[in-house]
């Protein structure tokens, strides 16, 4: 296609303030458009402000100025119906209803809102008219993602007639486009954009460094009362925002925030007259990317490093070498994924949340994806992927790892969900540029549930086993509890505590340092005494006890896949040697099973 197609151009027009800067995405569609290789766009992602010379537009707002240059608009979506960006393309469309309805038999010219009589209304005037363009948002929801026996008959229509655009010669030799806007690929009918390559899908991502802080400039220098969407209450006057860090470091903090966020957060910064600074940006933070994926995750904000951890010394070392890596930012030495494996209670998870802080990155600890919608699992995996790359560096756990992702399904009960979760996940942590920028770590005591693709090199690179501490170890985690708790105490000896508690986990010297105190609080004190902590040991029975075989057989799973002979002990490092390591897991998963009978 030439170089000046209406309404493509190849230099669009800028208001006079200085030159167009197009979104690298924008380009995309341009570049596509003008090689006619697609004349219908699926775009996905950020729903977000975007610049358009020196002003900041909606989404839908900037693809009328960017693309639609001389051509005739409409607007769809199943809330409105079609609507119009001018009153010419009112009346163009009113005319046109006219002649529509003369055809179709009607008495009198209508504009629907409904799917079933607005999408072939839409068509019709595409195969009729030269120079047009439709805009129809929220596509998801008359276009749903579900297996084609769960379309209604509707529905069904609706896929055929919005497919067919992206094939029609007539649209493309009248120089016709269509822009499909959705918040989520994956809550869209995968037929609309994989049935042909016709059909453009560009993803809208989040505002790297460079572009949040061309955004916070352009704020900063707004006068009060043209600042986006500022209101005043009674009797308030209109006040600077105040910031107590430059707007270079302002745009590094808010990583993961859109341009629509960062502008709230100065809009309640100016409204409450706070001033913004480390403090307020990580609530705000945490607030809009919680309330951006729901329950998908959880934003932790670990206080304590790996100096809290007790015991699991040469572990630590490697985690803390690890995070010094991570704040110098020399990713190539920075493993992909680094995978805790070991009995339930031995501080895996309390151990990453420490190494996340000493990374000084933000920890998010993954929850529950899964949804029992059609679609809707695969659009929440796609959601956080798309909020970790614009978070990097980003701490990513995973707890139980075994029960969700890194097990590859055998059937396809759940219609295939659970397969392409496994999939889409191994794809991601796989993924070169990732490395140093988005870290995920997991945590399981069943590394033999876990697939070998999921446990291979190039995905979680560092194995680390975690075992029941000896007794050096127990007495360092029992000090360091009561440090962690802040526990006063006047115990004068941990000895018998230590030498009692064979076989107990991390978990239980905490419990029993807990009970020690609630003991003393029972009776009135608030110091622990040697009593106290003597009587917590003996009244204390640790759960792990009653199936000692299930606790080594996890052991000796977490010895027989960690990366690193230097982690392990000299009796872990002769079974190794040996070659009786795996005869003994073989003998203990036996009388497990046998158990269970």
């Amino acid at each position: 296609m030439a170089e000046d197609t209406p309404g493509i151009p190849s230099q669009p027009q800028p208001p006079a303030s200085g030159p167009m800067r197009w979104p690298e995405w924008a380009e995309d569609i341009r570049a596509v458009y003008q090689a006619s290789a697609a004349v219908q766009f699926l775009i996905h992602g950020e729903r977000d402000v975007v610049r358009f010379g020196d002003r900041w537009l909606p989404m839908r707002d900037f693809l009328y100025r960017a693309f639609c240059a001389g051509k005739k608009v409409i607007y769809y979506d199943l809330s409105q119906g079609i609507t119009w960006p001018t009153e010419q393309d009112c009346e163009d469309f009113q005319r046109f209803a006219g002649i529509y309805a003369r055809r179709q038999g009607l008495k009198a010219p209508s504009i629907p809102i409904d799917p079933r009589e607005a999408i072939p209304m839409i068509e019709e005037w595409l195969v009729t008219r030269a120079n047009a363009v439709a805009i129809l948002d929220y596509v998801e929801k008359f276009l749903p993602q579900k297996a084609a026996a769960y379309l209604t008959n509707d529905e069904k229509r609706a896929l055929i007639t919005v497919r067919r655009w992206a094939v029609d010669p007539r649209i493309l030799a009248q120089n016709n486009c269509v822009f499909l806007l959705t918040d989520a690929l994956a809550e869209v009918n995968q037929e609309v954009f994989e049935s042909t390559s016709r059909v453009q899908v560009v993803e809208v991502p989040l505002p790297d460094r460079a572009e949040r802080l061309r955004y916070i400039q352009y704020l900063l220098a707004l006068p009060a009362e043209e600042f986006p969407q500022a209101a005043l209450g009674p009797g308030e006057e209109l006040r600077d925002i105040s910031l107590d860090m430059p707007p270079e470091l302002l745009a590094k903090i808010t990583n993961g925030l859109s341009r629509l966020k960062i502008a709230d957060c100065l809009r309640h910064a100016r409204h409450t007259r706070t001033t913004v600074d480390h403090a307020l940006v990580a609530k705000w933070k945490k607030q809009s990317i919680e309330a951006e994926l729901g329950d998908l995750v959880e934003f932790v904000q670990p206080k304590i490093g790996l100096e809290a951890v007790g015991g699991m010394d040469q572990q630590k070392a490697l985690l803390m070498r690890t995070a010094e890596a991570m704040r110098q930012g020399r990713t190539e030495v920075v493993p992909k994924g680094i995978m805790l494996l070991g009995p339930p209670g031995c501080g895996k998870t309390f151990s990453m949340s420490c190494f996340a802080h000493d990374c000084g990155i933000p920890f998010l600890q993954i929850k529950n994806i899964f949804n029992k919608y059609v679609g809707a699992t695969e659009a929440n995996l796609e959601k956080l992927f798309h909020y970790l790359e614009a978070l990097s560096p980003v701490f990513v756990f995973v707890d139980e790892f075994d029960q969700t992702y890194g097990r590859r399904v055998g059937s396809d009960s759940d219609s295939g969900v659970s397969r392409r979760v496994f999939a889409m996940f191994n794809a991601f942590l796989s993924d070169d540029a990732h490395q140093g920028e988005i870290l995920f770590g997991a945590a399981t005591n069943r590394p033999d549930l876990l697939d070998a693709a999921t446990l291979r090199a190039g995905r979680f690179d560092l194995k680390l086993p975690y075992f029941l501490p000896d007794e050096p170890t127990r007495r360092a985690i029992l000090e360091v509890t009561f440090k962690n708790t802040r526990t006063d105490h006047a115990v004068t000896t941990l000895d018998n505590a230590v030498a009692r508690t064979g076989g107990y986990s991390g978990a239980d010297l905490r419990e029993i340092v807990i009970t020690a105190r609630r003991q003393a609080g029972l009776e009135g004190r608030s110091v622990v005494s040697q009593e106290d902590l003597d009587w917590a040991v003996s009244d204390y029975i640790p759960p792990g006890k009653a199936d000692p075989d299930t606790v080594r057989y996890m052991e000796l799973l977490a010895v027989s896949l960690t990366t690193s002979r230097s982690l392990l002990s000299d009796e872990h490092r002769a079974l190794v040697d040996s070659g009786k390591l795996q005869e003994t897991l073989d003998d203990l998963r036996t009388r497990i099973r046998l158990r269970e009978l």
